[in-house]
């Protein structure tokens, strides 16, 4: 009886005390918000708490899941026996025996493995490590790195000129290709090529090197958007054409012609100009082979997929070794295709870049199709098979090249047992959940990153609201979502509103639903491009005074800058946002609201363009577009070279 009287009052009080702290939590959440709807004038907060503004928050953390092999890039030794696979997850090159079809060995890199090339005579392996800004150069026999080449950010596909002395470096990260001399180990020039360059090839008759660009061109938002194909001379570096891909977009695969006449390249064709109605008839994404005469530039437009069947995210492509026939993935439909190369150019005056696809071409020089493993990248032309990675079954997998019929399946490493991020992933990449497979989530979103295009999305009323996509990476936590802010989570922005808006089928079925979810909460923001500058080999303290302006809150002049007209209010730690809406100045007539979501900024300086309709190319660009003003932050009292300073800040978010 003792011990019942000692404790009843003693839960009576943890009782209380708990009641107490709940109701203090709800209460003061309520008032969190009234006080922040009153300084930032936002009609609506999503949520937020004092710790939003008034500290550093919460930790960044993202989903983790299982390191698969995922192989990205994969290259033949001139042997014919050998096959080489980067496997960045795992940071290792898997070494694949073509002839008794297994895997034979791993190479560990102490980087992450983006792109692969083999010297002409087979002994050198360099390897782009996309972490790291470099290059590995490996002996191709023992896996030995003989040298670490420094060149730009992200560096993705490479290639060895004919003679194999210089290797040209796509930097995706930088926008630019590195001309590299491979006896000195070092960069001998670097030369602007594109919005993320990706794949580089080399004419198999000498004298020229091709340079795609993944991303279209960053441009005003109501023009016809263009990837870049960059030509440059093979000895001198010297560039030699620019062409534009007119409507071109995401082009990760590319060869050339083997009497090096054309340059081909799959791609997507956007026409983002149009409503999203026109999804139904196939008329704002399809797959596509760009074919380009390599001496004056002339573009056409090969269609990939029919009406019914569309030919869904174009991946790698493999040219026979007698040039007649060309092999392109779907990374969208998991399959492969087969392209009569004579046909398909004999064609080339009826598909003009301005003219709408003829469609009806397309059975005329594809002459079959294999399915695939899930997502479907690399793949190589090695004697009479054709070589397919298979990115998200972490396999290879062997087909004829007679009749794509099916050959053997390598796999790369013990079966690692599937987990959400890994079963996200797939969904992701799947164009299947789309009206008539058309297209996937990766269509607009690369790598879970932005395709950097606007789109009108006609549920609002077609020619209204037309608003830029935004990238997926480091939205875990920044709810609501859409320019609009009216998703609370992301079950609601990617099931019923995507099935709705974009794909015009069936919402995802629940599984796959948080699957993918989950899959798009592991991805983090993109790494910073800036913040830590050095000039004649000193630091130079351009974001730490840039960081001074962004949580200032008195203009130069010392007069106080109201709290609704300061930086950190709206975009505040760890986040960079508060997660509400406001009126920045950048509506237009075509806005039914000038009232906007307020964006989290972690890795903003990778993912340009900027405003709701994309009109910003730079981040410089946010605060001197037409009718800003100091709407967005007090901004007329800066100077350029604070201006500066302040892009150098958010630049190293």
């Amino acid at each position: 009886m003792r011990k019942l009287r000692f404790r009843a009052p003693r839960l009576r009080s943890v009782v209380v005390a708990a009641l107490l702290i709940g109701v203090a939590a709800f209460v003061g959440k309520a008032l969190a918000r009234v006080h922040v709807r009153h300084v930032t004038g936002t009609a609506v907060v999503a949520h937020t708490d004092c710790l939003t503004c008034h500290g550093g928050g919460a930790p960044l953390e993202y989903v983790r899941g299982t390191a698969h092999p995922t192989p990205f890039d994969i290259v033949a030794g001139p042997d014919g026996r050998t096959l080489y696979v980067a496997c960045g997850p795992t940071r290792r090159v898997a070494v694949v025996d073509l002839t008794g079809r297994t895997l034979s060995r791993w190479i560990a890199i102490d980087g992450n493995p983006g792109g692969l090339a083999v010297s002409p005579d087979g002994a050198t392996l360099a390897v782009s490590l996309n972490d790291v800004g470099a290059v590995a150069v490996l002996d191709a026999a023992s896996g030995r790195e003989r040298a670490r080449i420094d060149v730009g950010l992200e560096p993705a596909g490479l290639a060895f000129a004919s003679g194999g002395a210089t290797l040209f470096v796509a930097n995706s990260g930088s926008g630019d290709v590195s001309v590299v001399d491979v006896a000195a180990q070092r960069e001998r020039l670097r030369i602007p090529a594109g919005r993320e360059p990706f794949r580089v090839a080399v004419s198999p008759v000498g004298g020229q090197v091709a340079v795609v660009s993944r991303m279209a061109a960053l441009i005003r938002p109501d023009e016809v958007p263009y990837a870049e194909l960059t030509l440059l001379r093979e000895e001198s570096g010297r560039v030699e054409r620019r062409v534009r891909l007119v409507s071109a977009h995401q082009a990760e695969g590319m060869a050339y012609s083997r009497d090096g006449s054309r340059v081909l390249i799959p791609s997507l064709r956007v026409r983002n100009l149009l409503p999203i109605t026109q999804v139904a008839r196939g008329w704002v994404v399809s797959g596509v082979l760009c074919s380009v005469d390599s001496t004056s530039g002339a573009l056409a437009v090969l269609p990939l997929g029919t009406v019914n069947r569309p030919f869904a995210d174009p991946a790698g492509i493999a040219i026979s070794g007698d040039g007649t026939r060309a092999w392109i993935a779907s990374g969208g439909g998991d399959q492969i295709a087969a392209i009569d190369l004579a046909e398909a150019l004999a064609r080339e005056a009826a598909c003009a870049p301005d003219a709408p696809e003829p469609q009806a071409l397309t059975r005329t020089y594809l002459t079959s199709r294999a399915p695939t493993g899930s997502r479907p990248g690399g793949v190589a032309a090695v004697g009479d098979i054709v070589v397919v990675s298979e990115r998200l079954s972490d396999t290879i997998a062997l087909y004829s090249a007679a009749d794509l019929s099916f050959i053997a399946r390598i796999q790369l490493g013990p079966v690692l047992e599937d987990d959400a991020v890994q079963r996200g992933a797939r969904v992701f990449h799947d164009a299947s959940f789309a009206f008539q497979g058309a297209f996937s989530c990766r269509s607009c979103h690369p790598g879970g990153h932005t395709d950097g295009l606007t789109y009108d999305f006609d549920i609002d009323g077609v020619g209204r609201n037309i608003v830029l996509n935004r990238s997926l990476h480091g939205v875990k936590g920044t709810a609501p979502f859409k320019w609009s802010g009216l998703n609370p989570t992301l079950k609601r922005q990617c099931g019923a509103r995507f099935a709705m808006v974009l794909t015009r089928a069936d919402v995802f079925p629940d599984a796959a639903l948080d699957d993918l979810v989950t899959y798009i909460e592991s991805m983090p923001p993109p790494r910073p491009n800036g913040g830590s500058e050095r000039a004649l080999g000193f630091p130079i303290d351009a974001a730490a005074r840039g960081r001074g302006l962004f949580f200032r809150d008195t203009r130069k002049d010392g007069t106080p800058i109201p709290p609704n007209a300061r930086c950190n209010t709206c975009h505040s730690p760890p986040h960079y946002s508060n997660f509400g809406r406001a009126d920045v100045g950048t509506g237009t007539r075509l806005d039914t609201s000038g009232e906007f979501d307020i964006p989290h900024l972690t890795g903003i300086g990778r993912k340009a363009p900027y405003l709701h309709d994309g009109r910003a190319t730079t981040l410089e660009g946010i605060w001197t577009a037409p009718g800003v003003d100091d709407h967005h932050g007090v901004m007329t009292d800066l100077n350029k070279a604070d201006l500066n300073d302040l892009v150098e800040f958010l630049r190293g978010l």
